[in-house]
């Protein structure tokens, strides 16, 4: 069969990594003047570095698989920073305490911590007893923890773990799409505390804390888009190489002479494609908002940074009302970008309904930040090269009802236009392995028809 493939991110890539393998025609359209979507490395000082994602999930298979698939799988490296993340609070740094999605599974630990206010840990543990929380077909991620756990440790330890994965306002964030985890424990437990304890338990602990024996993340040295590279160098060579088109918008779905279509876009460009075609998956489609996000990396003299944090990054809840959202130390968290006279740290911000990052210019933004991580770690030089990221429109946001919408707009292409395929971070997951997964299944439907 004739494919057509539109959009050439990880998810469209992997669709048309499958697709070709099966023997078939694949033609993929990307809008921009290159592949890999949000996967991207460009320079900072002398050497590439990851301006995305610099990581995916490694007790998911589906990144480690398509690696391996690749012949990449035996380089695949792990995080070596000896503690995860510390996070901030009225000016201090607090370890971060085990949680699973930031709930937290040792409260005699929590209270150790001094993170979280004895009177903030007390009520916390009410979740031991407390009846079961009502969430119906799905509730915000907010509104269920702080039923059942309080304000003080949702704003302090969820938010930042879990609105700051998915770049989300938590109050708004579905529980059954944005954190599957917790909607499985609180449909299956009374508390939450008890039933993210069973999951671990079980060696359910695929976003838990990391250990020397089952990492929680998988790079690759040199950055990911050695992983894009490798996907390219796949599709183009060898017999029934797929024709990749760059700079090439597609307006119009009827005007590509394909017997399927794999729709791997943003929702919003997908939204404009089944307009005709599907008018009931558009408007569903059109409804799922994006957050952006910005980031800045600098390079510092090592001896001009005190401490050189031990711990992969910093999160920066939104309670303490500074911009960054968190910041990752390159340097620590990665062997491939240490170096014995520098440290390199990213700088993130940008939120659903938090937009102050975007409205400061490139300069502004960078002094901004560093100023504010002069309020935890003393910094006494300026960088000696810096990267200003914008990601616009980036991140989807699976606001309440997002598995009801997702389904919905499944089925109405189902009915109207099977033989178009969604594919992309927009429906069943952000993160990479969720990207490679819906690529991979739309080009199973495809094969098996």
């Amino acid at each position: 069969m004739s494919i057509a493939v539109v959009g050439g991110g990880i998810a469209g890539l992997s669709a048309a990594f499958d697709l070709r393998r099966a023997g078939h025609s694949v033609t993929l359209f990307e809008a921009s003047d290159r592949l890999g979507g949000c996967i991207q490395s460009s320079p900072v000082g002398d050497e590439l570095v990851d301006a995305g994602p610099d990581c995916f999930l490694a007790r998911v298979n589906d990144g480690i698989d398509l690696c391996h698939d690749l012949g990449l799988g035996d380089e695949l490296t792990s995080p070596v920073s000896p503690v995860p993340a510390y996070i901030h609070r009225d000016g201090e740094l607090y370890r971060l305490p085990t949680t699973m999605l930031g709930v937290p599974l040792d409260l005699d630990e929590l209270a150790e911590s001094g993170l979280i206010s004895p009177a903030g840990v007390e009520r916390a543990a009410e979740d031991l007893e407390l009846p079961t929380t009502t969430i119906g077909d799905d509730i915000s991620v907010g509104a269920y923890c702080r039923a059942r756990l309080g304000n003080e440790v949702t704003e302090r330890l969820i938010d930042p773990l879990l609105g700051g994965i998915n770049s989300s306002d938590i109050d708004r964030l579905s529980l059954r799409s944005g954190a599957p985890q917790l909607w499985a424990a609180a449909n299956k437990f009374r508390s939450i505390i008890e039933g993210l304890r069973d999951a671990r338990a079980a060696g359910n602990t695929s976003l838990g804390t990391a250990s020397a024996s089952q990492p929680v993340f998988h790079s690759l040295p040199g950055g990911l888009h050695r992983l894009v590279a490798a996907l390219a160098d796949d599709l183009t060579t060898g017999e029934n190489p797929v024709e990749i088109k760059l700079n090439r918008t597609v307006e119009n779905l009827n005007l590509l002479e394909a017997d399927h279509v794999v729709v791997a876009t943003p929702a919003s460009a997908a939204a404009r494609l089944l307009a005709s075609a599907c008018p009931d998956a558009s408007e569903l489609l059109a409804q799922i908002d994006y957050a952006s996000v910005s980031q800045v990396t600098v390079e510092l003299p090592i001896d001009a940074v005190d401490p050189v944090l031990d711990a992969s990054g910093i999160l920066f809840p939104p309670a303490d009302g500074l911009v960054m959202t968190a910041s990752t130390w390159f340097s620590t968290k990665w062997e491939h970008y240490q170096h014995p006279d520098r440290v390199m740290i990213r700088m993130s911000s940008g939120r659903a309904g938090d937009t102050r990052a975007m409205a400061l210019d490139d300069e502004s933004l960078a002094t901004r930040l560093l100023n504010e991580l002069r309020g935890v770690i003393e910094i006494s030089a300026e960088p000696i090269s810096t990267r200003v990221v914008r990601w616009h429109d980036a991140l989807p946001q699976y606001t309440t009802g997002h598995e009801y919408r997702v389904n919905t707009i499944f089925e109405a292409i189902g009915r109207d236009t099977p033989n178009v395929h969604l594919a992309g971070a927009a429906y069943r997951g952000i993160g990479i392995p969720a990207c490679i997964r819906t690529g991979r299944a739309a080009a199973a439907a495809i094969i098996e028809s």
